[in-house]
């Protein structure tokens, strides 16, 4: 669980459009303006993309913020932290969690073992080795029964307790009972869900689950699922929620879409890449790791290395954008054509 916590302090705080973008200068991170022009030099020891004005930045080990023009907004003074999501960003302090706003100020108490970013007025937080909701405006701690609890989606969390996974509602109210071996969150009124060895998709209206004829179903967002059918062979395509397919089975791997993308493995030799909506390639297959996209960027791994990229698969490293600014290199002048002598009579 350590893991997909940080997993998700990463990912889960919402992004608008993307103003500076994080880059990888080696051992330093900076930002620069989309499409590659600096902004802020390469200073930190990691960079996050901006989310509500402000960035988290690490600095030796300390994590704090800064805002566009990198100037420090909060000191970096944690032990670890994550994005602002609802004018508030979780951050940990000799060895506790809570969370503080833009100035700086706790705005919830350093009480939590874990906690994880405010999504629709409700963040997952974990006390005395149990999880529950912790209400942003109530401040009230609800549940702390589960083993797992995630981020809200469209007013439900989905928990998880005897290994088997449900949703409850903002006051802490068990809608869903915890009878699903797979269960994922709801996008456009669907969630992706196992019952047994079942896959398909619960209605929010009705909270009905409806079998879809495939051995696999991953989450549901933006109207698509990746899925893997019986007659694929062993490939994995997109489906819509009534099963639809609606992107041939062409991969060995598929991601969740976000911002029109998602990241695929084409074969288990290559690497990652990203298609559209239609199925087409939108950058190369090479990245060894490649997150979803959020804000317009999306972290991925290349030999080694990681980095974010654009929706237009241009790369913020320094190498990319000292390439860039030098611009393309002229051709050679071309030799002037030597006459040949006349002849003279």
């Amino acid at each position: 669980m350590k893991k997909t916590i940080l997993l998700l302090l990463l990912a889960c705080a919402p992004l608008g459009a993307q103003e500076l973008i994080p880059y990888n200068a080696g051992k330093k991170w900076g930002y620069a303006a989309p499409g590659g022009r600096l902004a802020i030099a390469a200073r930190y020891d990691y960079a996050e993309p901006f989310s509500e004005g402000l960035a988290l930045v690490r600095s030796g080990a300390k994590y704090g913020f800064i805002d566009r023009a990198g100037k420090k907004v909060i000191a970096p003074q944690y032990q670890s932290a994550g994005s602002f999501s609802e004018g508030c960003a979780p951050v940990k302090s000799r060895g506790l969690w809570g969370c503080v706003d833009k100035a700086g100020k706790t705005a919830v108490p350093f009480e939590y073992e874990a906690l994880l970013p405010f999504r629709e007025g409700a963040a997952p937080a974990r006390k005395g080795g149990r999880w529950g909701l912790l209400l942003k405006d109530a401040r009230e701690f609800r549940g702390g029964i589960y083993d797992e609890i995630y981020p809200v989606s469209e007013g439900l969390a989905r928990v998880k307790t005897g290994g088997k996974y449900g949703y409850i509602g903002l006051d802490g109210r068990e809608l869903v009972p915890p009878v699903y071996a797979e269960a994922f969150p709801f996008s456009r009124g669907y969630a992706a869900a196992r019952l047994g060895d079942r896959y398909g998709f619960i209605n929010r209206g009705t909270l009905a689950f409806k079998e879809r004829a495939f051995v696999s179903i991953g989450p549901y967002s933006e109207g698509l699922a990746h899925a893997q059918a019986l007659d694929w062979e062993g490939r994995c395509g997109y489906i819509d929620e009534d099963g639809r397919q609606v992107i041939l089975a062409l991969f060995a791997m598929c991601g969740s879409f976000d911002g029109g993308l998602a990241p695929a493995l084409k074969d288990f030799e290559g690497g990652w890449g990203y298609i559209d909506r239609t199925g087409k390639a939108v950058t190369d297959f090479k990245y060894a790791r490649a997150a979803g996209f959020r804000g317009g960027v999306a972290r991925v791994e290349y030999e080694g290395r990681a980095f974010f990229i654009d929706s237009k698969g241009f790369e913020y490293t320094s190498a990319a954008m000292n390439k860039k600014k030098a611009g393309p290199k002229s051709p050679a002048p071309a030799k002037a054509k030597r006459k040949a002598p006349q002849e003279t009579h």
